[in-house]
């Protein structure tokens, strides 16, 4: 009724103006009469996507969204918001007003918990905000990179200046989720204050990883029954399906840092004949720095015989060789977790020892000691590796070919683990002489920096166990000094590297070198270029620890570049940018490089690369006590091709 008294109002207004305008006019009719014009619209703004989002996007990708408002008289325009769970990690807008039929630009995140996340981004019309259209968005990282059962191992220092040693397994569903595993540490436990050896269960609830489009990402480890050491995260960069380099980030509750790897696990049976290992860390019953290695022979189920086993330890710069050691083995767990407990009656420090290994496959074992359970009466925190002889224990007769070695210890001035680095490249003849070596060596806190070249003399001992001692001698320039040092490896055969235990001497005030590592056969080409991942670790007094994603390019600008997460001081950051430059390599493989970044201790710092073949390589600080610009830091760094996580990725 109401709608009738307008119209009939409208009607006779119209029609007393019209008469009143005719009659002014003379009474003539000059007035053009049109047919009324439409009654106003009934409809309300409204705002739709043209066209439709897609509704999926990868993390490395961006998405141009376009919404239209009709019926607004105004042209006010579009209002953009973006939402999700986890707030302020959304991702971005590149405008959050635009005009109707206008494109704004939606980038993800750089980084997830886990392998995905759901996003909402919501067009308002301008002019009234209770008309808009809601776009969910998932945003998928690339988590199916790594997918599978692996081992993964870290070695670095706690925040007791104990080393912080962990191993374990992880299994990865390919999608950001961790579904189990277990794993073995040794750390200073935040609560109790106590030394401990600690082994749990992963929990699948809050455990996740992720991976980025670089190949750089997280870990998320929480522990079932251990709530002291809280949630554990690691800074990873992926080099391919079956390995990750990783950096360990402080806990929730404890402060750790420590470099190491993530092997995929390929294989879990009960280890037999023999294997070669090392280890290193501290042996508690002298409270001083030891590194064993030796071969362990398991002739027969679950046993380690004292035929061809044998072993040597440094412990705080006396080296004792040539001891029988013997033992069990145990079977593996469901995560290819075993058992073993060596004796060794002539040690000088603890002589029975237990370690858990965990099997990565046929031929490689990670080890930790795991016999400091009660944190009272400590016998030691030692962790390493061991790799398979096979059928050929017992029988190794010659040691030939070139190698190139890696060795991370501690200089006894100093007392601290990583202050000590070495590495270099030599060539065994077959005939007990070493030649064409080059060599560098930092000890913090003797002030030392060997860059020099040498040869020296090997000699299998005793034969057929695969035991080669040596010294390195002829050493130019000479050190000040005096510096000889000597190495132990342990032959592996099957085109494996040997492994090294390695106890440097000089001739003035005890500056003692205790460290254990890996000589890699050298084949070449010897080129270097392409994409890598790297890990380091540095000491000035204090740790620092890192993985990063670099691209070796000799014609860019900057010839080296790339990012970098890092644990410094127990201080966690991500994403700094990293440079440096390369010289072409030498025909040993030796090149000089500078690298830098801001989470760098020293930076710029000067490093000599060695290469082991086009795939990987050491590099090794080599500034020191450079006269013109020391660093007073030890850098010692690993690097391996890295494959792209997608085609187009970085």
């Amino acid at each position: 009724m109401a709608n009738r008294r307008r119209l009939s109002y409208f009607l006779a207004t119209t029609i007393t103006t019209m008469t009143s305008l005719l009659a002014g006019c003379g009474g003539v009719n000059t007035f053009n009469v049109q047919n009324p014009g439409p009654p106003p619209s009934n409809s309300h703004v409204s705002v739709v996507f043209q066209p439709a989002p897609a509704g999926s996007i990868s993390i490395n990708a961006i998405a141009p969204i376009t919404a239209v408002v009709n019926n607004d008289p105004s042209n006010a325009g579009v209002d953009w918001a973006v939402t999700c769970q986890s707030a302020g990690n959304c991702g971005s807008l590149s405008s959050l007003h635009t005009a109707s039929g206008q494109a704004t630009t939606y980038t993800p995140p750089p980084t997830l918990t886990g392998n995905s996340v759901a996003v909402t981004i919501v067009a308002f019309a301008t002019a009234d905000h209770s008309q808009n259209v809601v776009a969910p968005f998932t945003i998928s990282a690339f988590g199916n990179v790594l997918k599978g059962a692996y081992v993964l191992q870290v070695q670095g220092i706690d925040s007791s200046l104990n080393p912080y040693q962990l191993a374990g397994v992880i299994v990865l569903d390919g999608n950001g989720g961790i579904t189990s595993g277990e794993q073995t540490m040794n750390v200073t436990d935040p609560i109790t204050g106590l030394y401990v050896c600690l082994s749990d269960t992963i929990s699948r609830q809050g455990s996740s990883y992720f991976i980025g489009a670089d190949g750089r990402g997280t870990i998320t480890i929480a522990l079932t029954n251990d709530p002291d050491i809280g949630v554990e995260t690691f800074s990873i960069v992926a080099l391919s399906g079956s390995q990750a380099l990783v950096t360990a980030l402080p806990t929730t509750t404890a402060q750790v840092s420590g470099t190491g790897t993530m092997d995929l696990q390929t294989a879990v049976a009960a280890p037999s004949n023999g294997y070669a290992f090392v280890v290193s860390g501290t042996d508690f019953s002298s409270a001083s720095p030891t590194a064993i290695g030796g071969i362990l022979n398991i002739d027969s189920p679950n046993t380690i015989s004292g035929k061809h086993s044998v072993t040597d330890q440094n412990l705080a710069g006396t080296l004792v060789v040539d001891q029988k050691l013997s033992g069990t083995i145990s079977n593996p767990d469901a995560f290819g977790a075993v058992t073993l407990n060596l004796s060794v009656p002539t040690f000088p420090s603890t002589t029975a020892f237990q370690f858990t290994g965990y099997i990565v496959d046929a031929s490689h074992i990670k080890l930790i000691e795991s016999d400091n359970t009660a944190g009272v009466g400590a016998l030691g925190a030692t962790a390493g590796i061991a790799i398979g002889q096979g059928s050929a224990t017992g029988s190794f007769n010659s040691f030939s070919g070139t190698y190139v070695f890696g060795v991370l210890g501690e200089d006894l001035l100093f007392f601290q683990p990583s202050t000590a680095a070495s590495a270099g490249v030599f060539t065994a003849d077959g005939s007990g002489l070493i030649t064409n070596g080059y060599t560098d060596t930092s000890l913090l806190g003797a002030g030392i920096q060997v860059s020099a070249s040498f040869d020296g003399r090997y000699s299998l001992s005793p034969p057929g166990i695969g035991r080669v001692r040596s010294t390195f001698s002829h050493i130019s320039p000479p050190p000040l000094g005096g510096f000889h040092p000597s190495f132990i490896f342990y032959l592996t055969g099957n085109g494996n590297p040997p492994l090294v235990l390695e106890s440097a001497n000089a001739n003035f005030a005890n500056p003692l070198f205790v460290g254990a590592g890996i000589a890699y056969p050298q084949v070449g080409p010897l080129t270097f270029g392409g994409d890598y991942g790297f890990s380091f670790t540095q000491q000035n007094g204090s740790e620092g620890d890192g993985t990063g994603q670099m691209t070796a390019n000799p014609a860019a600008n900057s010839p080296l570049s790339g990012a970098v997460d890092s644990n410094l001081l127990f201080n966690t950051s991500f994403d700094n940018p990293s440079s440096g430059t390369f010289s072409a390599p030498s025909a040993n493989g030796l090149f000089p490089a500078t690298l830098s970044s801001q989470i760098f201790e020293f930076s710029p710092f000067a490093a000599d690369f060695y290469i082991i073949d086009p795939s990987h390589g050491f590099f090794v600080e080599t500034d020191l006590v450079n006269a013109n610009a020391p660093s007073g830091v030890v850098s010692f760094g690993y690097y391996a091709a890295r494959t792209p996580v997608c085609a187009g990725c970085p």
